[in-house]
């Protein structure tokens, strides 16, 4: 639930076709790769989930680069990244924003995040608000709504659940190197309210749960991303996919960032217009 396409691939037995476009930029005694491909206004950005970086959006970049300028990178320790040593969500955030400004990668910016990706591009949002446009929260390592809007509903089972999410707060706090405890602090202080929202749910229910409890859950996941940015947030349940919807249903994900392009396009043209 935190990231990891390889899962997706072992389970179906396929090598992911990838072929990296990119390069390691500096940004001040340390390199980050980035990989840009298309051209147009704005970009977007991918924020991959726990552990991964570039090669797990090879479904829907060339897609999404199709119509506009898209943008992937190995966070620092991932990949083809260096390191940055034990460090905090908005650490990440501005190193992601320096590296773009080096790159000359220039805003709006659409944010993509998946699994954990989502609390990357959540805190990315907040400290650079005037740099984002819109944001696609795919399938979301979202422990902040969980513990908040879901635990409460899970009767016999919240024990349960609550032990498994602190494993997973320890799972990324040790592959990410990440403070976890301040980083989910500074995800509970982001405030996404003024941005658009597209939010891509994997269909899931608990066997162990009535009919009208999982109802009930499913209503208040489509509550609690609403409640980030009240009246702009669109949220679909992704039919047909599971945790990695990039893999599963690229379409889907490519279509949800076009909408937010085709937004901020709209939105730019009738400012140009005054």
């Amino acid at each position: 639930r935190v990231g990891g396409p390889a899962v997706w691939l072992a389970r179906h037995r396929t090598i992911p076709g990838f072929v990296g476009q990119g390069h390691r930029v500096d940004v001040g005694g340390r390199s980050i790769y980035l990989d840009c491909r298309g051209a147009g206004s704005p970009t977007i950005v991918l924020e991959a989930g726990m552990g991964d970086g570039v090669a797990g959006w090879a479904p829907v970049h060339d897609g999404m680069a199709a119509f506009t300028r898209t943008c992937a990178y190995d966070r620092p320790g991932r990949g083809s990244s260096d390191p940055r040593g034990r460090h905090t969500v908005a650490d990440a955030a501005d190193d992601l924003r320096g590296l773009l400004r080096i790159a000359g990668e220039t805003p709006p910016f659409i944010v993509v995040g998946h699994s954990l990706g989502e609390v990357y591009t959540r805190v990315f949002a907040a400290r650079h608000a005037t740099d984002v446009a819109g944001l696609v929260l795919v399938d979301g390592f979202s422990v902040d709504l969980q513990d908040d809007w879901i635990h409460p509903l899970l009767g016999p089972l919240r024990t349960e659940y609550e032990q498994q999410a602190q494993s997973l707060r320890d799972l990324v706090a040790s592959v990410e190197d990440l403070d976890w405890p301040a980083s989910e602090a500074q995800l509970r202080a982001a405030d996404v309210s003024g941005f658009r929202i597209v939010v891509l749910r994997a269909p899931r229910a608990e066997p162990r749960l009535d009919e009208p409890t999982n109802v009930k859950i499913a209503a208040a996941w489509q509550e609690a991303y609403e409640s980030l940015a009240p009246g702009r947030v669109r949220y679909e349940v992704t039919w047909g996919a599971g945790h990695i919807i990039q893999a599963d249903r690229p379409d889907a994900v490519i279509w949800a960032a076009r909408e937010l392009v085709g937004a901020a396009r709209a939105a730019q043209s009738a400012q140009a217009g005054h």
